[in-house]
């Protein structure tokens, strides 16, 4: 009985939790039963356990469950394979639709250009050169003009470009029609011409041709939500704007431009420079649409921007290939993108005007352009200059009585050989302006010794047989007379 007892109290501590000896250390938990099995015992529950359990209403229930929950994973995942395989059909097929549109464009303008483009393919991601035509086509006019003509040399791999904008009215050997205007290739023979002119008068290869109207630019400029430009100077310019109040005025400072205004902007030759400035202002607009169209993240933008381009563009390339092109230049910086313009001087030969290219200075430009230089070379060395070796032109740019005198009598003051002193075209310069043609140091002599001017590149835009060109503004002020 006692011996009974003693064993009782033992499992009584064991169930009660409390430590069985004075060591502290805790007993296994595990049920006596279990701890005493036979080592050939098997645990398993026999099949007519399992079966008697399958009959219970809680496990049907369970199994119901895990089978609904199933059948809605297998039916979700099912339902996202089909969205992406319809997706992937679809994006196929909208690419497919776009390439075939920009490629009959391409054979209705001229069947030739593909071959003649094939020949000078590059390997992915190698620098190329392209041609960007601009061509104008106006209400009430019979012919659409070649008004912009630019070849670019495109680095993916360093995110650089180059535009060299060549003005339309440029003097060139157009294979077949002798030596005339640059934009009669594409009146007389269309891209595969313009092609051939400009590798022959370039020595470029060409890759890629992209040829846009005007008036569908001023669609992918709305497709944009406009475009932020900071406008050097006043336009009004009832014919550039289709004689639309709207748009055919545009005040100096930055602003957004709609489509129609940007039209007036890059049409409108209103200036004292005429085409020269209108190319100026090409340069600028390429530049800042560049950069926002690279920035673009709205999915709706995008694709809004995809249609204007392939309703107004014709060109050589795919979709595709454009989508990549433009991720590749995707983060350019500003300074990457350089916009030049082919140097030359205006001429009237047998009475008609043209743009006369200097052919050292182009040469010099192109060749700077197939390094991956900057196209306007500067001087490797700062030697000091002495101011009797510069010649320097001053024009009145303000139509102020006697500030082109005062400014040279001031510049011959400062040491330097004065050259022609005269009248700008219009009066319409509100800075006073010192212009080079890559003789910086030059100009920044100029303006020390004057005190005032902004000192600007030529790129082909002023002409002027100086060093330096001085274009005194109306921040000069009045002369003040004894």
């Amino acid at each position: 009985m006692g011996k009974h007892s003693s064993s009782g109290g033992r499992r009584g501590n064991r169930n009660s939790g409390q430590p069985a000896s004075s060591t502290g250390r805790r007993r296994s938990t595990i049920p006596r039963d279990i701890e005493r099995l036979d080592p050939n015992t098997e645990s398993r529950e026999t099949p007519e356990q399992h079966e008697a359990r399958k009959q219970q209403p809680d496990y049907k229930a369970t199994k119901r469950k895990h089978e609904r929950r199933r059948r809605i994973l297998l039916i979700s995942l099912a339902s996202i394979a089909a969205l992406l395989v319809l997706g992937a059909i679809a994006g196929f097929l909208y690419l497919q639709r776009i390439d075939a549109r920009l490629k009959d464009g391409m054979r209705d303008v001229d069947p030739e250009v593909g071959q003649i483009l094939d020949e000078q393919q590059v390997k992915g991601g190698d620098p190329f050169n392209m041609i960007i035509m601009g061509t104008d086509n106006r209400e009430g006019e019979t012919a659409a003009r070649s008004d912009t003509l630019i070849v670019a040399r495109i680095d993916p791999q360093q995110q650089t470009a180059t535009l060299l904008s060549i003005p339309r009215d440029s003097r060139v050997e157009v294979p077949g029609y002798g030596t005339t205007k640059i934009n009669a290739a594409a009146f007389r023979g269309g891209p595969s011409l313009v092609i051939e002119t400009v590798t022959e008068f370039t020595g470029l290869p060409i890759s890629h041709y992209i040829e846009m109207d005007f008036n569908g630019f001023r669609e992918l400029v709305d497709a944009l939500g406009g475009v932020t430009i900071d406008v050097p100077q006043t336009i009004i310019d009832p014919k550039a704007g289709d004689y639309d109040p709207d748009v055919y005025k545009i005040y100096e400072g930055q602003q957004v431009l709609n489509g129609g205004q940007a039209l007036t902007f890059v049409r409108s030759r209103n200036f004292p420079e005429g085409d020269i400035a209108r190319i100026r202002n090409q340069q600028i607009f390429i530049k800042s649409l560049l950069r926002e169209a690279l920035q673009l993240s709205s999915v709706f933008r995008i694709n809004s921007l995809v249609e204007a381009t392939v309703s107004n563009v014709t060109t050589d390339m795919t979709l595709t290939e454009l989508l990549a092109l433009a991720n590749s230049m995707k983060g350019m910086s500003d300074g990457a993108l350089e916009t030049v313009t082919m140097p030359g001087t205006p001429q009237y030969i047998g009475g008609v005007s043209y743009v006369v290219p200097d052919e050292d200075a182009l040469a010099e430009m192109i060749e700077r352009m197939e390094k991956g230089l900057t196209a306007i070379a500067g001087p490797t060395e700062v030697p000091e200059i002495d101011p009797s070796d510069i010649t320097v032109d001053v024009r009145n740019g303000a139509g102020l009585a006697g500030v082109a005198g005062d400014a040279s009598s001031k510049i011959e003051a400062g040491g330097f050989t004065l050259g022609d002193v005269g009248n700008a075209n219009q009066f319409v310069y509100d800075r006073t302006l010192i212009v080079h043609d890559g003789n910086v140091e030059a100009a920044d002599l100029v303006r020390e010794s004057l005190g005032m001017g902004d000192v600007i590149s030529s790129r082909g835009m002023y002409v002027f047989s100086t060093d330096v060109l001085v274009v005194v503004g109306k921040d000069w002020g009045p002369v003040e007379t004894n």
